[in-house]
């Protein structure tokens, strides 16, 4: 999987999964991924709930 630019970063912002997918040519389940680890990031998710975070422990 290729690293995520700061313009695609900011459609997940703007956009829901499918047109962010159409519009960078990322899988459905590639932006979805993406999606859920931004908003653990942003919401602190992997600080207050270690164990709700799973594949983004080893990132």
């Amino acid at each position: 999987m290729k690293q995520w630019s700061r313009e695609e970063l900011a459609l997940l912002w703007r956009y829901n999964n499918n047109q962010v997918a159409q519009m960078t040519g990322r899988s459905m389940e590639e932006v979805g991924d993406r999606r859920l680890q931004a908003n653990i990031e942003r919401n602190g998710w992997d600080k207050h709930d270690p164990e709700a975070v799973t594949k983004w422990e080893a990132a």
